[in-house]
């Protein structure tokens, strides 16, 4: 933890790539874009949510997974009330309004450069009956 943020993103990135060797065209990442606290899920404590809930994202690319996720977050308006005070509205990052020193991106960035995905991504919607009520 006795590191600088870029240090220890690269540090956790290059993990994945171990966790994974085995597994090329067997692993599928699910994100359930749910609850989404300010603080790290590994905390014994969750604040108030700061968006609304968006969905569930699935993808062979834990790359692409990501930056979807962050996207779609960062594309809602913020909840009233949380620990977000800036960036509230949709199109403005919702992390770096939580933390303006932490350059989430770089990690995304980086994962990219080792070759472990692309943060390119293609969004299907699927379109479920909750969806469609939503939606009118």
């Amino acid at each position: 933890w006795n590191q600088t943020i870029p240090l220890f993103l690269e540090k956790m990135i290059e993990y994945t790539p171990g966790n994974l060797k085995n597994k090329k065209k067997k692993a599928f990442f699910i994100n359930f874009i749910t609850d989404i606290s300010p603080k790290c899920d590994c905390m014994s404590y969750s604040e108030a949510p700061i968006v609304n809930n968006v969905g569930v994202l699935a993808s062979t690319d834990p790359v692409a997974i990501d930056q979807a996720s962050a996207d779609l977050v960062n594309q809602q308006n913020a909840l009233p009330g949380t620990l977000l005070k800036t960036n509230l509205k949709p199109g403005e990052d919702k992390f770096k309004g939580l933390y303006p020193a932490v350059d989430w991106e770089y990690q995304l960035d980086y994962a990219q450069k080792i070759g472990l995905g692309t943060r390119e991504y293609q969004l299907i919607r699927l379109k479920t009956l909750s969806y469609k009520k939503q939606r009118g």
